[in-house]
């Protein structure tokens, strides 16, 4: 039973793994795309996003932070933070990965043996 089991927490390992850095590289390269999370966090009136870029330096080097906010029409902004919208992008990475993963398993276990 264990031979079964393996395979399988294997590939749930490999999957959030590599949705993880997924959604941390492409994150670092576009982090607007959190913005498209809007409908989940942003709630009337405030339902437009917008992400911004603090960067500040100290006696380390510098450091940027990414939050997204919740803007509406007068100005008034929400803040959603980075954590969530980012934890909600790892999930949807992981989940894409997964349907690939399945698949690709699928279709390798309906060809025949040559």
């Amino acid at each position: 039973m264990s031979r079964h089991i393996s395979p399988l927490l294997i590939s749930v390992v490999v999957i959030v793994v590599v949705g993880i850095f997924a959604a941390l590289l492409s994150s670092v390269i576009w982090p607007g795309q959190v913005a498209h999370l809007a409908p989940i966090f942003c709630e009337a009136p405030t339902s437009s996003a917008m992400v911004v870029s603090d960067t500040f330096s100290d006696g380390d080097g510098t450091s940027t932070n990414f939050t997204l906010y919740c803007v509406g029409p007068r100005g008034q902004t929400v803040d959603a933070g980075w954590l969530l919208p980012f934890l909600v992008l790892w999930g949807v990475y992981s989940l894409v990965l997964a349907i690939v993963v399945g698949v690709v398993g699928v279709n390798r276990r309906r060809r025949p043996n040559d």
